[in-house]
């Protein structure tokens, strides 16, 4: 009898741990230059090394779920998925996202890229009023151009296709993030090919990790936010973003 007791204390001391042996899972959707896959087909990039840098800090395994951007935000919402980075908060989101504290970066200009040959002048917001412009789903932008019906916008599951709808001439322009577009404009299928605008809009919202509320980890949201603060305050957020545009 005795030797029963003791068995079920001991499964009653580890249940806790066990619980909290359980992986993080995020939901990962390529975000180039930020979030993207190297040679090997592995996640890479500096948001993937903070995500990294915080299940480390709080004893977690990080195990990676690969999305479009929509269904990731659907993994998020049914709680299939813990933690995303580099997704903006609007008020429909924070129905099952909890934005984690602090912010580990602010965004920078949202800007325009046409044709090359393409004469038009893009440098005043009301130049894209007669055109076709270029999105990817399911990204928020900036809440004026969001929620303009004047814009004639054309959706792509991401920016890499974003592009290339330009260069075929499917749209007349592409919004997206100045890092972002830099970055696949400079590639081999779009370099001559399409040119950045004059026209930026800006961008000021400060980039926070997204915990999903019906994650099993939400009641963890303290030690993660305790986490990402010592990240902020010991200048490793800066050092994993100063290291990738290098």
């Amino acid at each position: 009898m005795k030797k029963l007791i003791v068995l079920l204390l001991c499964c009653l001391a580890f249940e806790p741990a066990l619980a909290d042996a359980r992986e993080l899972v995020l939901a990962y959707n390529v975000f180039e230059p930020w979030k993207k896959l190297d040679a090997r087909g592995e996640p890479a990039g500096p948001y993937t090394e903070i995500v990294r840098e915080l299940a480390r800090r709080v004893g977690l395994p990080l195990s990676f779920l690969h999305c479009p951007l929509s269904r990731c935000l659907a993994a998020m919402q049914q709680g299939r998925a813990d933690l995303m980075i580099g997704v903006r908060p609007t008020p429909e989101r924070s129905r099952y996202l909890d934005f984690l504290m602090p912010p580990f970066a602010t965004s920078n200009h949202l800007v325009f890229y046409q044709r090359s040959g393409d004469p038009r002048a893009l440098a005043r917001y009301d130049d894209l009023l007669p055109l076709t412009v270029g999105v990817a789903e399911g990204v928020s932008y900036e809440a004026g151009f969001d929620h303009d019906a004047r814009i004639r916008r054309e959706a792509s599951p991401g920016m890499e296709s974003g592009f290339r709808k330009l260069a075929a001439g499917r749209v007349d322009a592409l919004i997206v993030n100045a890092s972002q577009g830099a970055a696949l404009a400079a590639r081999p299928e779009f370099a001559g090919r399409v040119k950045r605008a004059a026209l930026t809009l800006d961008d000021r919202h400060p980039n926070r990790l997204a915990l999903a509320l019906r994650s099993p980890l939400h009641p963890r949201k303290a030690d993660l936010e305790q986490a990402l603060r010592g990240m902020v305050a010991d200048g490793t957020v800066t050092r994993i973003l100063a290291a990738a545009r290098r």
